[in-house]
């Protein structure tokens, strides 16, 4: 007969009054561990509102330099999206970005003149919907010559170290530079935008233009998060994490790499059109003297691996670079090419107090 015997007593009763409760945190001991969390952001805000209020009171317009920077920094980010992506596909750093966006520009003027380089462009006309085909065209050239460069160039370089890869990209850039010569000479050539005269929106005047950027720039982001959230975009990520697990897995890395060199040059593209029509002129190396730093200052710090950093990084440049010059010039400070020298310092101060930027993750 079998009996039920009772459990076995515990060998100790916990009991409450033993159970360390954690101390209740006052507000500012929170308030305090949230600033130091967060103290690049936290600068970041206080130098803005300080130089926006020094502005104020200077009698300077703070609504028109906001406005300028918006327009810089959206090509800043277009350009720096492009950087993002191919760092964090292929750990490759291209300083040919900006010239995979100066070139299929170029192309745009050279279909624009009939092949006539003695003739010039004339943007009144040039109607909406014929820029539109021709920045379509522009992006094909753009991601075909990226994806070049990556099949001649980068994967040639595999077992290379980066910085032999990096190095390669710089030579890519100035070999494009010097075709852009060859062929165009360095003059500065007429280019058209697709919109003229501005737009009043908020109280605040912003060029049609600059409109124009920052609704391909939010575009390009939508298209580009959608992306990773896609099977395809999965196995880009794979490929760039761990490229031997990722074609055991039936994922070609090679494949997933060119797709990355695409996407970015198609993004340069878009860069080289619209920043010629801010300036509604482009001249050899366009792209690179005027936005590839700004552009990679605008990467790292928003982390060098993150798209979503890029984009903020380069909005927040375009008004370091818009503030820099509306100081210097409502002050009567004689600083050449300050916004340049502001995304240096700015580059600078990431690399010391915040190297892995703003958004930027351990890997």
């Amino acid at each position: 007969m079998r009996t039920s015997t009772p459990p076995p007593p515990l060998e100790a009763e916990i009991s409450v009054d033993e159970v360390e409760v954690a101390p209740r945190r006052s507000w500012s001991d929170r308030l305090g561990d949230g600033l130091a969390r967060h103290h690049v952001g936290v600068t970041w805000s206080v130098g803005v509102l300080v130089a926006a209020g020094a502005m104020a009171a200077a009698g300077m317009n703070v609504g028109a330099t906001i406005v300028n920077g918006l327009g810089s920094g959206a090509v800043y980010a277009l350009v720096a999206l492009g950087i993002a992506l191919v760092y964090r596909a292929t750990r490759v750093l291209n300083f040919a970005q900006g010239e995979l966006g100066t070139m299929p520009a170029f192309v745009v003027v050279l279909i624009l003149l009939g092949g006539d380089l003695e003739a010039f462009v004339d943007p009144s006309q040039v109607s909406f919907g014929r820029l539109l085909a021709l920045t379509g065209v522009a992006v094909v050239v753009g991601a075909a010559l990226a994806v070049a460069v990556n099949l001649f160039v980068i994967q040639k370089l595999a077992d290379r170290s980066p910085v032999t890869s990096l190095v390669a990209t710089a030579g890519v850039a100035l070999l494009l530079i010097g075709v852009q010569v060859v062929v165009f000479d360095l003059q500065s050539r007429t280019f058209p935008q697709f919109f003229s005269g501005s737009v009043r929106v908020l109280g605040l005047r912003f060029p049609a233009h600059t409109l124009v950027v920052a609704c391909v720039l939010a575009a390009a982001s939508v298209v580009l998060i959608a992306l990773f959230r896609t099977q395809l975009g999965v196995a880009l990520l794979a490929s760039a994490q761990d490229p031997f697990a990722a074609e055991l897995h039936g994922v070609s890395a090679r494949a997933m790499s060119s797709l990355a060199w695409g996407i970015a040059g198609g993004l340069a593209a878009l860069g080289g059109v619209l920043g010629a029509g801010v300036f509604e002129g482009i001249t050899p190396g366009l792209m690179t003297s005027t936005f590839l730093i700004p552009a990679f200052t605008a990467a790292v710090l928003g982390g060098i691996a993150s798209p979503a950093g890029a984009v903020v990084g380069g909005l927040l440049l375009g008004q370091v670079a818009a503030t820099a010059n509306t100081l210097t010039v409502g002050l009567g400070i004689s600083v050449p090419n300050a916004p340049t020298l502001a995304a240096f310092a700015v580059l600078l101060l990431v690399l010391v107090f915040r190297p892995l930027g703003l958004l930027g993750k351990e890997a």
